[in-house]
């Protein structure tokens, strides 16, 4: 079995009010790409790196971000599109022919660990499509479109937030991405093009850890956890 990963990293990072992309933002410093392809880089089971960056940005990225801090794996550095899954897409058409499953990863999850690449493959060998999440902690409501007066509160033992890696076998995401695009049709996700498809997704046990860095505040947050891995 041979994996290829897709990594989305064509953010622009107007939410983190930074004149960096969001990719390139250091932490620590270190650019948060960097930190996630350090990970998928010691993941045995991963073949081929597949980035998608700003267009434009190729040569950037793989002079600063691949070469810089010793990537070793195969790396196809590709222009993104208009929108992450116009991304993938893109990503998806770079990938060798050895890969037998896809795997997808935010470039701003720099705390994935191996352990969940190695999980996500394993199950996605038996079920063709998983998903990381975790439980929701917080009692979640449905609103009125107008008023914001709560209209219902959803049954939370129920409710996950969907995290990244999301892992596939390779003929069932192209598919999915290549219907979609046919169609027109936008999802939030790869796995809900999947689900479009009839195939079912299954959920693996992901980590609070594994955040996506969108603001200042998941910034910080960031730094905490670093450092709480380094002292142990």
């Amino acid at each position: 079995m041979k994996a290829a990963v897709i990594i989305p990293a064509a953010g622009s990072g107007q939410r983190m009010d930074n004149k960096v992309k969001k990719p390139y933002i250091t932490l620590q410093g270190l650019p948060l790409l960097a930190y996630t392809l350090r990970v998928f880089d010691d993941a045995q089971a991963i073949a081929q790196l597949i980035i998608t960056v700003s267009p434009g940005d190729e040569e950037y990225c793989r002079r600063e971000v691949v070469e810089r801090y010793g990537i070793k794996k195969m790396v196809s550095v590709v222009a993104g599109g208009d929108r992450r899954q116009d991304s993938v897409r893109n990503g998806l058409a770079a990938v060798g022919e050895e890969a037998d499953l896809i795997m997808i990863h935010d470039g701003a999850r720099p705390f994935v660990t191996v352990q969940m690449i190695t999980d996500a493959l394993e199950v996605t060998m038996r079920k063709r499509a998983t998903t990381m999440a975790v439980p929701v902690k917080d009692t979640v409501t449905v609103v009125t479109k107008d008023t914001e007066v709560i209209e219902r509160t959803l049954e939370r033992d129920r409710l996950y937030l969907i995290q990244t890696p999301q892992t596939f076998e390779r003929s069932l995401i192209s598919e999915a991405h290549r219907r979609a695009f046919t169609e027109g049709f936008a999802g939030t996700d790869d796995a809900s093009l999947v689900e479009r498809l009839g195939v079912p997704v299954s959920i693996i046990r992901g980590s609070y850890d594994n955040i996506k860095i969108t603001t200042q505040e998941d910034l910080l947050f960031a730094e905490a956890l670093l450092q709480r891995r380094q002292a142990t």
